[in-house]
């Protein structure tokens, strides 16, 4: 069913953000490799091209922040995406209350 298909992609591939902040929630810093591979346990199929460059573009969107630990680029949840994560998970509970 392709209204199926579409929520998928949406709670999934649209919203990569929440997986990644979850992931460094639980794991603490990672570098970049560590969270391709933990979004590919995800289920997502993505190339480690598409996976730095995912990366990079949540830099630049505030999401996340990059440190530099012995002469490794690590990867920490920025304060504001923090809130927001937050936000979108109490708006997920609150959306599964009301359709259920």
């Amino acid at each position: 069913m392709k209204a199926y298909q579409r929520f998928k992609r949406c709670i999934g591939q649209g919203n990569l953000w929440l997986y990644v902040v979850s992931i460094l929630n639980k794991r603490g810093p990672l570098h970049g490799y560590a969270i391709i591979q933990e979004l590919r346990k995800f289920g997502f199929y993505i190339s480690t091209v598409y996976g730095y460059v995912l990366l990079k573009r949540m830099v630049m969107d505030g999401v996340l922040k990059e440190v530099e630990v012995g002469g490794r680029k690590l990867y920490t949840v920025s304060e504001a995406a923090q809130e927001n994560f937050k936000k979108a998970m109490e708006d997920l509970k609150n959306l599964v209350q009301q359709l259920t």
